[in-house]
C-alpha cells in the first residue's frame, strides 16, 4: 500500500481504516498520506459521515424491534 500526492489509496482501503480493521503498521501510511491529500481527506469524511448515518439507521431498527418485541409478550 504505497500511494503518493498523485496516486490514492482505493476506497476499498479507506473503508477497512474507517471501520478500523487494518493493523497500526497498515494505518501509518494511510494516515501520512491523509495529512498531504485533500482528495482521500474527502472520501474519508465521506465514509465517516456514510458510517454514521447506517449506525444510526441501525440503532433505531434495533430499538424498534426491541419495542416491537416487548408489546408482543
Amino acid at each position: 500500500m504505497n500511494a503518493g500526492l498523485d496516486r490514492h489509496y482505493p476506497e476499498e482501503i479507506w473503508e477497512c481504516y474507517a471501520l478500523g480493521m487494518l493493523a497500526e503498521e497498515q494505518s501509518a501510511p494511510l494516515e501520512e498520506h491523509l495529512l498531504i491529500c485533500h482528495v482521500c481527506q474527502d472520501v474519508l469524511a465521506e465514509l465517516d459521515e456514510y458510517l454514521e448515518v447506517m449506525r444510526t439507521a441501525a440503532r433505531r431498527c434495533l430499538s424498534k424491534s426491541v419495542a416491537a418485541s416487548a408489546t408482543l409478550r
